[in-house]
């Protein structure tokens, strides 16, 4: 399930956008800057891309159920590559073919403090969501370093939200600097180079996000430390003789599932099949000998089910994030010591050529 401090993340930056773009393209019908328009359709972009965001953040929540049992919080990565689809395609597709435009068709744009005051306005509300996004996924990453808490453990929406207001941010520069030039050269064409950057800006920020989404609905490894966080557990168990073939994948930065297999010492069953042949030493050789060995089969199943159920237990402990844990018992050593003892125990006749 998403955290709340992604939620709020997007809901806020969402709104905001909202109130920008109005005012961008108010400004654009002004002025007919280029670079005016290109921010109006970066805000406009990101202003779709965020209500993508909330939808799969909604839809992500939802629990298991029988057709899907491992949740649907892969359904925020869908939303998520369909927000940095948006932004490439409509943000830095569009935004790009203006400026080219502009460059090879110039024309003198209406500048004014209407179109200051916008920018300057616009500088506000996307640095005042910014900062609160910023502070929402802060209280949740702990003693973790910001970045890396970004890198590995933040929920993908909350991250696309920061790179889409930080390059609002640096966008609105880049707008400024552009009709700034523009209005004091009287050259439209720094207007138009204006807006070619912030498309290419747009096109980064959107191939990152595509890439991160992508991994994760592949089925991205853990953060480093965490398998060996969960080797760790298995091998100080002192029923665990030996840990191999070991997975792991993030079903969402949430939610791990953690897998490997297990030698058990045989210690374990001994103990516990011992008590059973004490209390029914009797019925070794009587009419309950079948019954007999029922129990031993029993109970040897309970022993390795206890044993399993007691280290997904110890493994939670550590790693909270572990919600599914496959425990395989491996029986490689078994079978090799059983196919060794078959072999001495044939007569001579039988025994392989040298």
């Amino acid at each position: 399930m998403a955290s709340p401090a992604s939620l709020r993340a997007v809901i806020a930056a969402l709104a905001a956008n909202t109130v920008v773009t109005v005012l961008k393209f108010v400004a654009f019908l002004l002025s007919g800057s280029g670079a005016m328009l290109s921010e109006a359709i970066h805000s406009a972009a990101d202003t779709g891309n965020q209500a993508l965001l909330f939808v799969g953040l909604k839809r992500g929540a939802r629990q298991g159920d029988d057709e899907h049992p491992y949740g649907y919080g892969g359904e925020r990565f869908v939303f998520g590559l369909l927000s940095a689809a948006g932004i490439f395609f409509v943000g830095c597709g569009v935004t790009v073919y203006h400026g080219i435009d502009s460059l090879l068709h110039p024309h003198d744009p209406e500048i004014n403090t209407v179109t200051f005051a916008v920018l300057g306005l616009s500088f506000l509300i996307e640095g005042s969501a910014l900062v609160f996004a910023v502070r929402a996924v802060s209280a949740h990453r702990g003693d973790m370093p910001f970045r890396r808490y970004l890198r590995e453990k933040a929920d993908p929406a909350a991250v696309a939200v920061l790179l889409e207001d930080g390059a609002a941010l640096l966008g609105l520069f880049l707008a400024a600097g552009g009709i700034g030039a523009a209005y004091l050269t009287k050259n439209p064409a720094w207007d138009a180079i204006a807006s070619i950057l912030v498309g290419l800006l747009l096109g980064f920020v959107a191939l990152h996000l595509v890439t991160q989404n992508r991994d994760l609905l592949l089925g991205k490894a853990v953060p480093d430390g965490v398998e060996d966080t969960f080797v760790r557990v298995l091998s100080e168990r002192p029923t665990v003789r030996a840990v191999r073939d070991v997975k792991s994948r993030q079903i969402t930065p949430e939610v791990y599932k953690l897998k490997a297999e297990v030698t058990f010492e045989p210690s374990l069953l001994i103990r516990r099949l011992d008590r059973v042949l004490a209390e029914r030493a009797h019925a070794l050789t009587g009419p309950e000998r079948e019954e007999t060995a029922r129990l031993l089969g029993a109970s040897a199943l309970r022993a390795i089910s206890d044993e399993i159920d007691d280290i997904e237990l110890a493994v939670r402990a550590v790693i909270p994030e572990a919600r599914h844990i496959d425990i395989e018992v491996d029986h490689t050593e078994e079978r090799r010591a059983e196919a060794r003892l078959a072999a001495t125990a044939r007569p001579p006749s039988e025994q392989p050529a040298a």
